[in-house]
């Protein structure tokens, strides 16, 4: 972890500023809500990412608050931060995987309204600049909590994209198996950002 200092400071405070958790309740409730409602998989998707990104957001400013107040290395945090954010993209694996099987084989088909199009489209919009604000000051700060954030967000920009794809599919074409199968990627990306996050791994003990 690097030393302290102002150039560290800014960045702690820069940190503090990328992981504000308002537009992410407010965009992952309507997504979730929107995604139930009209059996999109690939929306409940991208709500349920944005929310895992709300946890870890949380315990993000639990971390660099922390720092702020006793400056210098803060591996304990750091790693306790790591373990919540490597856990909540596990889970966005988990349950979509699951939900994901479950409607292939149910055969249950996936709705649309205006209201699940522009919660995809807004976190697309949002989440893809965000996504790469904090992968990249996590790697200035060698935070591999803050890149597990970012991964999140990067997942949910990510999964916003199939989503609507799917979505188009379905009406043009009614391809029901796309909104299951934008999911099943997600579920896959997240995984691995989990694995990539666990401090375990990332320290190679």
């Amino acid at each position: 972890m690097p030393g302290g200092g102002p150039a560290r400071s800014r960045m702690v405070r820069s940190a503090l500023r990328l992981v504000s958790v308002a537009f992410g309740v407010l965009s992952g409730t309507v997504s979730v809500a929107t995604g139930l409602h009209d059996h999109s998989l690939g929306v409940f998707a991208v709500g349920l990412d944005v929310l895992a990104d709300v946890t870890g957001s949380a315990v993000l400013i639990w971390r660099f608050r922390d720092e702020q107040r006793r400056p210098g290395p803060a591996s304990r945090s750091e790693t306790r931060a790591a373990v919540v954010v490597a856990i909540a993209l596990a889970v966005v694996a988990v349950t979509l995987t699951v939900q994901s099987a479950a409607a292939l084989a149910n055969g249950s088909r996936p709705g649309t309204s205006g209201v699940t199009l522009a919660a995809a489209g807004v976190s697309l919009v949002v989440l893809t600049p965000l996504a790469y604000a904090k992968h990249r000051l996590g790697e200035r700060m060698a935070s591999r909590a803050l890149q597990g954030d970012g991964a999140l967000s990067g997942v949910g920009a990510a999964s916003s994209l199939p989503a609507l794809t799917a979505l188009v599919l379905y009406d043009t074409l009614g391809w029901w198996q796309a909104d299951r199968v934008a999911a099943l990627i997600v579920a896959a990306i997240a995984a691995a950002e989990a694995w990539h996050t666990a401090p375990r791994h990332r320290a190679g003990t």
